[in-house]
């Protein structure tokens, strides 16, 4: 077998899990990838999206008061919901009934009614989106995957097993539904110190290139002495658990020089941000060096409010948006390092939450659900606004075949398999050998301009 297709047969595997790009000594560099940064942080447990992006308000301040279990969909008023010239809306949740004595829920529900005021207008809203179950598992997978069968892959990974396959770390996970289908691996990323560690192993200090165990001359005699044994090892094997073991710890020694181009990109003086914007600053320093097309991040909030869902989605949502390392920073740390017009952002859940409230002042599973995107792809932005719609008791409703705008004559309704069909045609990875591998639901031929570019 040549080793390309060694190494492509390994991928599909999942063998390269913090692996090289190829069996070679000399430790040979990956092809670095430069075109559209894929970000989406999931919130998982699954998020009301009537209090959020397709608000649904009470008639009155009689019905916005009223005690739980009721019909009233929300408890801040309709008349209140703001709405932005390109149709985007959001819920006034720090003017619920319900917060009416809650300062600090309503501080947090106006970090997330600020971020929306600025940023609406580069948003594009796609409402009424119908995963078609109320499991969390299901879910979480469906939203990223389009297909609600078990190791189905997520985009990220489709994605880097289509535009930059055998790549040591295409796809990037921070939580979420982070399934590659045997696609290709996904890879952690954390500590500083530990990726320092791994980039030079011949370092007594990752931080000191004076203090060295081997010199360079002695580290390409050990590549090359290792490599020979490995081959020679490897010719007498016979047996396929112990080729592929052998396999796994080779490949997990090589790539030494695509950790190099990462550390290259890590933040001035290992000043990690905490939550979301970290994790965007170590994906953005590997999609700098060419080695990350895409990242799956946990927005880690807590979203499966069965019990006074205005308080707990207000604290989520403060959490999210908090500008100091939620949605707001990540975005900042984007334009810092000057790949905002090269990110695609989206915010997913795994489905939203029922019509009305129950015994306990919360709200239970419901399948209808919503998606938020920002940023541009290959340098153009996508063209803001809403697509598809719910009605008043946020059942999903019929949409353009084409555009997913609301159509009263279509019975179509926006899917999850619709959504990734978008996605991976905004790739230019909808024909890819890895996106027939795991097709999704939906028929790529329906809602073709789903998601539009400027």
């Amino acid at each position: 077998m040549e080793r390309r297709d060694f190494l492509k047969l390994c991928s599909m595997t999942g063998l390269t899990v913090v692996a090289g790009s190829a069996l070679s000594g000399s430790e040979a560099e990956a092809a670095e990838y430069s075109g559209t940064f894929f970000v989406n942080i999931a919130q998982m447990g699954g998020w009301d999206v009537t209090n959020i992006c397709d608000p649904k308000g009470a008639p009155s301040a009689e019905a916005a008061a009223g005690n739980a279990p009721t019909d009233t969909m929300n408890r801040y008023l309709t008349s209140a919901i703001p709405v932005a010239s390109n149709g985007v809306s959001w819920a006034p949740l720090s003017q619920s009934a319900d917060l009416a004595n809650n300062a600090a829920a309503q501080a947090q529900a106006l970090v997330f009614e600020t971020f929306m005021e600025a940023n609406a207008e580069r948003m594009l809203v796609i409402n009424g989106i119908d995963y078609q179950t109320n499991s969390h598992d299901v879910g979480a997978r469906l939203s990223v995957t389009g297909n609600a069968a078990e190791n189905t892959a997520a985009f990220g990974a489709v994605a880097a097993s289509a535009l930059l396959p055998n790549a040591p770390m295409g796809f990037v996970g921070f939580g979420g539904y982070t399934g590659t289908g045997g696609l290709t691996a996904v890879t952690r990323l954390g500590n500083i110190d530990v990726i320092k560690r791994l980039a030079y192993p011949y370092r007594r200090d990752p931080n000191d290139p004076e203090a060295l165990y081997y010199n360079d001359a002695q580290a390409e005699m050990i590549a090359k002495a290792r490599e020979a044994r490995f081959n020679s090892k490897m010719g007498q094997q016979r047996l396929p658990k112990l080729r592929t073991a052998m396999n796994t710890l080779y490949l997990s020694r090589l790539g030494q020089n695509e950790l190099k181009r990462l550390v290259d990109y890590l933040p001035e003086g290992d000043a990690l941000l905490d939550g979301i914007a970290g994790a965007v600053q170590l994906a953005a320093a590997a999609y700098k060096a060419g080695l990350c097309v895409a990242v799956s991040i946990s927005s880690n909030a807590g979203w499966d409010h069965h019990g006074t869902v205005d308080t707990n989605i207000a604290n989520s949502l403060g959490r999210l948006f908090d500008p100091d390392q939620g949605v707001p920073r990540a975005l900042q740390v984007l334009e810092d390092v000057e790949i905002a017009d090269k990110t695609l952002l989206s915010l997913t859940s795994d489905f939203g939450r029922t019509p009305g409230y129950n015994d306990g002042n919360g709200k239970d599973h419901w399948p209808i659900t919503s998606n938020i995107f920002m940023g541009a792809v290959n340098g153009r932005p996508i063209k803001s606004g809403v697509k598809g719609g719910t009605d008043d008791r946020h059942q999903a409703l019929g949409v353009n075949p084409d555009t997913g705008v609301l159509d009263e004559s279509s019975s179509l309704t926006i899917k999850a398999g619709h959504i990734q069909n978008a996605l991976r045609r905004l790739a230019g990875i909808l024909d890819s050998e890895a996106a027939s591998k795991q097709p999704t639901t939906e028929s790529p031929a329906e809602l073709e301009n789903l998601i539009e570019l400027t």
